[in-house]
C-alpha cells in the first residue's frame, strides 16, 4: 500500500497523529505477521524442513496487550497459506483468548484459505455476529463443514458470503438464509429449491454463484412464472454436470437488472438446437445483459460435427442484447462463421469489449475468417481489447505497407489464435504488428481432439508460437522506421527482416 511507510513515521514521531496513523496502517492486514511480531517468537526450522514461527518463552498478560493494543483496530483480515507455518501453541492461544479483552473486537470482514488444522479453531474464534463479509471459497470443504454450524448461527449482519463451491448447502436449511436480511453477494455449491426461492425473493441480492443439478426440479420457482425475481441480481453465475441442468432458471425466472451471467458444465454440454433454445431464453429473460459466459468441458462428441454447429442464425438470437459488451462461448459446439458474418456481429455490438469463441475447446473444424475479417471486426470495435477465435491465416496480403488498409487498434491487448490454420509465420506477424501492435498471441497451446492429425496440429502450434515470438519484434522494427522507408513495401521490410535474422524462406506450406 502506497504511504504505508510514510504512516509509520507518523506514528513513531508525532502524538497527534500516532492514533489516527495507527488506526489506518492495522485497517486492513493481509497477514498475521504484523501482530505476530508483538509476541515473543522466533522463526526455526521444524521437522519438515519448513520455517516455523514459535513461542521463545511463555507468553505474559503485557505481550496480550501489546497485540489487542494492534489488533482492535483490524477490520478487514487475509489469512491464506503462509510460506511460514504457525505454531499450533500460538493458533491455540490467538484462539482461546487467554487474557481479556478478546482479539479482533472490531473484525468486519474476514478473507481465509489456510487449511493448516491446527488454525482451525482459530478461524472459527472469529467467526460471529459481527462480520459483514466472510470470504472462504479457498477453504477445503472437509474443514468448511466445523464452521457452517457457526456461520447458521451467528451471521445476520452477513453481507457478503463466499463458501466452497465443492459443499453441499443443502445441509443447512433454507430458514438460515431467511435470516441473512442484508446478503448482497452469496457464493457457495448445491442449493435446494427452497433456499433458491428464498433468495429469488430478495431485495438485496446483487450476486449470486450457485451449483444446481439433477435434483432442481424449481418447483418452488414456479409460482413466480412470468413475474420479476432476483430484482436487484446483477451478476449470475451457475455450474453444473450438465448444462440442460441450468436451463430452467433461465426458463422461469425473469431477470430485468442481470448484467453478467455465467454458465459452466463439466460433463454434458449442449446440441445447436438446444443452444439455440438457450439463447431465446436469454434473449428473453434477460434484456439488460451485458456479459455473456458459456463454457462447457466436454469437447467432441461421437457424432461430431453433425449437430453441434453454431452458426450465424444462431448467433441471431443474442441481436436484441443490444448492450452486450462480452461475449464468451466455449462449447461442445463448433462455429461456422465467415468474414461477413463476423462484420454483422461486429455491427450490432459496436461496444463489445471482448469477442472469445471457442479459444479453449478450439473450432476443431476449418474456419472461414480472415486475417482480413478480423481487420474489419477491429474497424467496427474501436473498444476491443480481447478478441479470440480460429482463423485461416494460411495467405495474407501484405502487399502494401499497411496490409490492414490503415487500421490500427492499439487498445487490443489479447488475441487468442485457438486452432487457427497458418501458413508463413512471418508474413502473419508482419500482418498483426501493423492492425494489434499491443497485442499478446496467444491461445494456441490447447488441447486438441485426439481425431485430428497429430503431425499438422504440431505444426500449426510451432508456427504460432513463432508468431508470438517475432511479433513484438516487428512492432519495434515499425516503430523506428524513418521517413525514409515511407515508401517501402512491406514485402521488401518482411524480406530484409527475414535476411537480419537468418530464417529460412518459410515453412512447408503444405496443408
Amino acid at each position: 500500500m502506497p504511504g504505508r511507510s510514510s504512516l509509520a513515521a507518523l506514528c513513531r514521531t508525532c502524538r497527534l497523529f500516532h492514533e489516527p496513523a495507527l488506526n489506518v496502517l492495522y485497517k486492513s492486514l493481509e497477514s498475521l505477521h504484523p501482530l505476530l511480531s508483538c509476541l515473543p517468537t522466533t522463526t526455526t526450522i521444524n521437522e519438515f524442513g519448513e520455517r516455523m514461527i514459535i513461542l521463545f518463552k511463555e507468553l505474559r498478560l503485557s505481550d496480550w496487550q501489546r497485540m489487542q493494543y494492534y489488533a482492535k483496530r483490524v477490520h478487514s483480515l487475509r489469512v491464506d497459506e503462509e510460506e511460514v507455518v504457525i505454531d499450533k501453541t500460538i493458533l491455540h492461544a490467538l484462539a482461546t483468548s487467554p487474557f481479556a479483552p478478546p482479539m479482533f473486537t472490531h473484525l468486519k470482514r474476514l478473507w481465509w484459505s489456510n487449511d493448516y488444522a491446527d488454525a482451525l479453531p482459530f478461524l472459527c474464534s472469529l467467526v460471529n455476529a459481527r462480520l459483514e463479509w466472510l470470504t472462504l471459497d479457498g477453504l477445503d470443504p472437509i474443514r468448511f463443514r466445523h464452521i457452517a454450524p457457526l456461520i447458521t448461527s451467528a451471521s445476520s449482519s452477513l453481507h457478503v458470503a463466499r463458501f466452497p463451491p465443492e459443499y453441499n448447502m443443502r445441509n443447512i436449511h433454507s430458514d438460515v438464509f431467511q435470516s441473512w436480511h442484508n446478503l448482497q453477494d452469496l457464493g457457495c455449491g448445491l442449493v435446494n429449491d427452497a433456499t433458491l426461492c428464498h433468495l429469488a425473493s430478495s431485495s438485496k441480492l446483487t450476486r449470486l454463484s450457485i451449483q444446481v443439478d439433477e435434483k432442481n426440479d424449481y418447483s418452488a420457482l414456479m409460482k413466480f412464472t412470468g413475474q420479476p425475481v432476483f430484482t436487484v441480481l446483477q451478476e449470475l453465475n451457475i455450474a453444473a454436470t450438465h448444462t440442460s441442468h441450468c436451463i430452467p432458471i433461465l426458463e422461469i425466472a425473469e431477470l430485468p437488472s442481470l448484467r453478467s451471467l455465467h454458465i459452466r458444465s463439466t460433463e454434458t454440454g449442449l446440441t445447436d438446437v438446444e443452444l439455440h433454445q438457450c439463447f431465446c431464453q436469454i434473449s428473453r429473460h434477460c434484456p439488460s445483459l451485458r456479459d455473456l459466459y458459456l463454457e462447457e468441458w466436454q469437447v467432441s462428441p461421437p457424432e461430431f460435427p453433425v449437430g453441434y454447429v453454431i452458426t450465424f442464425g444462431i448467433l441471431k438470437t443474442l441481436f436484441s442484447l443490444r448492450h452486450l459488451e462480452a461475449l464468451h462461448l466455449d462449447t461442445t459446439c463448433t462455429f461456422s462463421l465467415n468474414d461477413k458474418e463476423l462484420a454483422q456481429l461486429a455491427n450490432t455490438w459496436l461496444k463489445l469489449r471482448a469477442l472469445d469463441l471457442g479459444t479453449q475447446n478450439g473450432w476443431r473444424q476449418p474456419s472461414k475468417i480472415t486475417l482480413q475479417g478480423l481487420t474489419e471486426l477491429l474497424w467496427r470495435c474501436p473498444v476491443l481489447s480481447v478478441v479470440g477465435f480460429a482463423m485461416d491465416a494460411w495467405a495474407p496480403d501484405i502487399d502494401h505497407q499497411r496490409p490492414g488498409g490503415g487500421v490500427r487498434r492499439n487498445g487490443l491487448e489479447v488475441l487468442r489464435v485457438a486452432d487457427s490454420k497458418i501458413g508463413d509465420p512471418l508474413s502473419v506477424a508482419a500482418f498483426l504488428s501493423d492492425i494489434a501492435p499491443n497485442a499478446e498471441i496467444t491461445g494456441y497451446d490447447i488441447a486438441y481432439d485426439e481425431n485430428l492429425i497429430f503431425d499438422r496440429v504440431m505444426r500449426y502450434r510451432e508456427r504460432w508460437e513463432e508468431v508470438a515470438r517475432l511479433h513484438p519484434l516487428l512492432v519495434n522494427l515499425r516503430r523506428q522506421e524513418t521517413a525514409c522507408y515511407d515508401t517501402l513495401r512491406v514485402t521488401q521490410f518482411v524480406e530484409r527482416v527475414r535476411f537480419a535474422t537468418r530464417l529460412p524462406l518459410g515453412p512447408d506450406l503444405e496443408a
